[in-house]
C-alpha cells in the first residue's frame, strides 16, 4: 500500500489532523451506531495506523459509545474525526468528510450492508472481497 500525507480537521478549524503511512480501507458504513452518531444515512471513513495519526491543533472531544468504541467530535462546531476500538487498537478511522481533499478517498466498499437504509444506494464498484473495519 502508498504512503501518503492526508490533512483535515472540524469545519470550524479549531481542530486539525494529519495522517502518514496508508490507507487500509475507504469504505461507507451503513450500521445504526454510525448513523446515529454521524445523523446521516451513511458514514464515509478511511482507516490509517494509529502510529500515524496525530492530532496538529485544538483538542477534540471523546465520547465512548455503548458499543465500547471512542468516537471524537469537534466540541464547538460538532464535527465528527474519529472511531477507534478496542478490536483494533493500532488503527484509527477517520471521517472521508473531514479531510481537507475528501475526492482523493472514495469509498471503495461498503460495511454492514446488512444494517443499510432500503433507500441508500450501495457503492456501484465495491472492491474484491477485503476485511472492512468492524464499526
Amino acid at each position: 500500500m502508498p504512503s501518503t500525507l492526508i490533512h483535515g480537521g472540524c469545519a470550524c478549524s479549531a481542530i486539525r489532523y494529519e495522517a502518514s503511512g496508508p490507507v487500509y480501507f475507504q469504505t461507507n458504513c451503513h450500521c445504526a451506531n454510525c448513523r446515529r452518531a454521524i445523523g446521516a444515512q451513511t458514514v464515509a471513513w478511511i482507516v490509517v495506523d494509529r502510529a500515524g495519526f496525530r492530532i496538529i491543533s485544538g483538542q477534540p472531544t471523546r465520547y465512548r459509545t455503548d458499543t465500547g468504541a471512542w468516537r471524537s467530535f469537534c466540541g464547538r462546531c460538532g464535527t465528527s474525526l474519529t472511531y477507534e476500538s478496542d478490536n483494533r487498537p493500532d488503527r484509527v478511522d477517520i471521517t472521508t468528510g473531514s479531510l481537507d481533499d475528501p475526492e482523493s478517498f472514495p469509498p471503495l466498499d461498503d460495511t454492514h450492508a446488512d444494517e443499510k437504509l432500503s433507500w441508500v444506494p450501495l457503492v456501484e464498484n465495491p472492491a474484491e472481497d477485503v476485511e472492512a473495519p468492524s464499526n
